[in-house]
């Protein structure tokens, strides 16, 4: 730690002195393979989406792109190890609104905006209100009628507490004003299957697990997170186009601890947006049914900041 809070001193100061050895350096920065850190365990999305950044990094960072797992503490391990690292460019992370918005504010862990310089928004994932093919509820409307009738009847079958298919239905309870029945379960899997069984109403679900359900017909979408209509899904219509404002998308970006010299963050983020315009990353990650959607260090910063403090409201009013 005593290392590491030297050298980001020095290179803050000669940064600030405007030096020519940090010049130098930044210039020639990468030298070597780069550590991307995942804060989760293998085969998920965000494994998934690391994998295909590594895939093609090389031809534009010019040095190996090397995915390390670090999971555990709902990403708070990866984070924290990330946010101790050397500010030097060479070990840096997949974030997401996951560990680093949701789950800080939660548990208030130190994985916040303020332990990170933002490099680049990559894409995200938007959920989808889904409810088996039986139900009596063809649009999310009908649904929220039911709930506002029957307060607290609603089983809702979430992916984990306060997790991706969670933080949805609590938002959309607090704009319709109802009541429901919230039930954990361990991850998208165990949810999906308590809907098509019966143990539950609805679930919040992501389009590569909910859309071989939707084919087969077990399954019936209502309405999305995002700001627009999913490709894969053109009929279903957003929250707001239903009357809820309620928008919320999972989303995956590159970060740096905080101190990276800017001319280095500044070749990071060319790099990753050369590599989310390369047709063979884009085929890889339309194939999880996430949406890519570049956002430079700066601008992602603002909407991050903007999301921590929606989010804050939602956990301050609605824990329990």
């Amino acid at each position: 730690m005593r290392a590491m809070r030297i050298m980001t001193l020095a290179l803050a100061a000669a940064l600030a002195a405007g030096g020519p050895a940090l010049t130098a350096w930044a210039q020639e920065f990468p030298t070597k393979p780069i550590e991307l850190v995942l804060p989760f365990g293998p085969g998920g999305s965000h494994d998934l989406t690391a994998r295909a950044l590594a895939s093609v990094a090389h031809q534009y960072l010019g040095q190996p792109l090397l995915v390390v797992l670090k999971p555990g503490g709902g990403g708070a391990v990866g984070s924290q190890y990330v946010a101790r690292a050397k500010p030097d460019g060479y070990t840096i992370m997949l974030g997401g609104s996951g560990p680093n918005t949701i789950f800080a504010l939660v548990q208030k862990a130190p994985t916040g905006p303020d332990r990170f310089a933002s490099v680049a928004r990559i894409n995200y994932s938007p959920g989808v209100f889904a409810v088996r093919a039986e139900a009596p509820w063809k649009t999310l409307r009908e649904a929220v009628d039911w709930m506002r009738k029957n307060p607290g009847k609603f089983n809702f079958a979430n992916t984990g507490p306060w997790g991706a298919g969670d933080l949805p239905m609590r938002m959309l309870a607090k704009a319709a004003g109802v009541d429901y029945n919230n039930i954990p379960h361990d991850g998208g899997g165990p949810a999906l299957l308590a809907v098509l069984g019966g143990h539950a109403d609805a679930a919040f679900l992501f389009t590569a697990q909910l859309l071989p359900q939707l084919g087969a017909g077990k399954m019936r979408a209502l309405a999305v997170t995002d700001v627009k209509r999913h490709r894969d899904l053109p009929q279903v219509p957003t929250l707001r186009e239903e009357g809820l404002d309620v928008v919320f998308n999972m989303w995956r970006s590159v970060l740096a601890p905080k101190g990276t010299p800017p001319p280095v963050l500044e070749k990071l983020e060319t790099a990753f947006r050369k590599i989310s315009e390369d047709k063979s990353f884009q085929a890889l990650i339309q194939q999880l049914g996430d949406e890519i959607q570049f956002l430079g260090g700066k601008e992602f910063e603002a909407t991050w900041r903007q999301e921590w403090d929606e989010v804050a409201r939602v956990v301050a009013g609605t824990q329990k």
